[in-house]
C-alpha cells in the first residue's frame, strides 16, 4: 500500500510540473521562446532619400536588419527637409523610429533635444566613427567634402587652394552655385579664411562678384556636367561624390582638395526622442555603419565611410575620403552660425552677383 501512494505521489508531481511548464510557455517563458526575435511583429520606419540611397539602405541594411531582428521595415522615402519638419511637428508621437538628415538638421536637432542620445553599448560601430562623424546626438553614415570640381583638359593648372575661384587663372571659367545652396554656402565660408577674413563671408561674396562675370550660375549637376563637356566652365564648388560621379560618365574633370582644407558635408542617422522601437532602430543603425552597407556606398555614390575601420581597396580609396590623413583635411563648419546669417547673405549675394 505504502509503495502505491509513493508511486502515485510522484505521478502528480510530474504531471503538476508540466503543467507549470505548459503555463510557462504559453506565457512567453520556457526554452520555447529562445527562438523568438526581438522585432517579430512590429515594424520599423526609416525615413531616408530615394534612387540609389534606398537601394544601398535596403540592400545592406533592411535585409539583414529584418533577417536578424524579425521585424518588418517601411522606407518612407523624401528630402531630409520634409524629415526634419516632422520631426518637430510630431515630437510626441513620431511616424518615424530613424531618420536620415543633413549635418546641420542633426546639429540643431540635438541642441533642440529632439533626438536620443548616442547609445554605443547597442550601437556598437559607433565607437569606430571618426571624431568628425560623432554629430551630436546623431550617428554620421557618410563623409562628403566639399571642394573644387575642375576640367582636366582645359589647359589650365588644377586648383590648389580656394582662391583660384577668385583669380586670374580660371577666370572666365568658374561657375559659381545659386544660393543658398551646400556647395556655395561653404565655399564662401572657405574663401573668406583663405581671403585671410575667417568669417567675413560678405568679403567672400564682394570678391566673387568682382571677378565676374560668369557664364553659368546655377545649382543643376546635370546642367555644370554639360557646361564642362562643352568647354564653358572649368571649375566649381562640388561635393566629390558628384565629380567622381560625373568621370564615371566618361567627363574629363576631378576633384581637389584645396590646401585650405574641404569643407564637410555629412548625412547622418538620427533617432527621434519618443520612438516606440528606439531599441530596434540602435540595431538598425548599426546595420548602417557596418562593413558592408559602407562600403556598397562608397563604390556606388563615393561617400567616404565614417566608419575608421571600413577597409576599401586602393582604387576606391583614392576617390573618397579614407583614412586619418583625409579626415584631417576636412573642416567642420559652424552650422548653426550659418542658419542665422544665410539669408542676409542671399540677399547680397542676390544684388552683387545675380543682378
Amino acid at each position: 500500500m505504502k509503495k502505491f501512494l509513493a508511486i502515485l505521489m510522484a505521478s502528480l508531481m510530474v504531471l503538476s510540473l508540466a503543467a507549470c511548464g505548459s503555463k510557462e510557455e504559453a506565457a512567453g517563458g520556457g526554452d520555447s521562446s529562445s527562438d523568438a526575435k526581438i522585432g517579430e511583429g512590429r515594424t520599423l520606419v526609416v525615413g531616408v532619400w530615394g534612387a540609389e540611397q534606398e537601394e544601398l539602405v535596403r540592400e545592406y541594411v533592411v535585409k539583414p536588419f529584418e533577417e536578424e531582428t524579425g521585424a518588418t521595415v517601411e522606407l518612407i522615402l523624401g528630402g531630409s527637409g520634409d524629415r526634419y519638419s516632422k520631426l518637430y511637428a510630431e515630437v510626441d508621437n513620431p511616424s518615424m523610429d530613424v531618420m536620415y538628415l543633413n549635418m546641420a538638421q542633426t546639429e540643431q536637432a540635438t541642441a533642440d533635444g529632439m533626438i536620443l542620445p548616442v547609445d554605443p553599448e547597442v550601437v556598437t560601430n559607433y565607437n569606430d566613427l571618426y571624431d568628425i562623424a560623432k554629430c551630436g546626438d546623431g550617428y554620421g553614415v557618410a563623409l562628403n567634402p566639399i571642394g573644387l570640381m575642375y576640367s582636366t583638359d582645359s589647359g589650365i593648372a588644377a586648383p590648389t587652394s580656394w582662391l583660384d575661384m577668385i583669380g586670374d587663372d580660371y577666370k572666365g571659367k568658374v561657375s559659381p552655385y545659386t544660393m543658398p545652396s551646400s556647395q556655395q554656402d561653404s565655399a564662401l565660408v572657405m574663401l573668406a579664411s583663405a581671403m585671410g577674413k575667417e568669417g567675413d563671408v560678405e568679403a567672400a561674396i564682394q570678391a566673387v562678384a568682382d571677378a565676374g562675370p560668369y557664364n553659368l550660375i546655377t545649382d543643376g549637376i546635370p546642367e555644370k556636367n554639360q557646361a564642362f563637356l562643352d568647354g564653358d566652365i572649368a571649375l566649381t564648388p562640388q561635393i566629390a561624390g558628384y565629380a567622381y560621379a560625373a568621370q564615371d560618365e566618361g567627363l574629363a574633370v576631378d576633384f581637389a582638395y584645396p590646401k585650405e582644407g574641404a569643407a564637410l558635408s555629412m548625412n547622418c542617422a538620427v533617432i527621434p526622442k519618443n520612438s516606440k522601437n528606439a531599441d530596434l532602430a540602435k540595431i538598425f543603425i548599426n546595420y548602417h555603419l557596418a562593413q558592408a552597407c559602407q562600403e556598397a556606398y562608397a563604390k556606388t555614390m563615393y561617400y567616404g565611410p565614417s566608419n575608421s575601420k571600413i577597409v576599401l581597396d586602393d582604387d576606391l580609396a583614392s576617390k573618397v575620403v579614407y583614412g586619418e590623413e583625409d579626415v584631417a583635411k576636412l573642416v567642420a563648419l559652424d552650422n548653426a552660425w550659418i542658419s542665422e546669417n544665410e539669408a542676409a547673405w542671399v540677399e547680397l549675394w542676390n544684388k552683387l552677383v545675380m543682378e
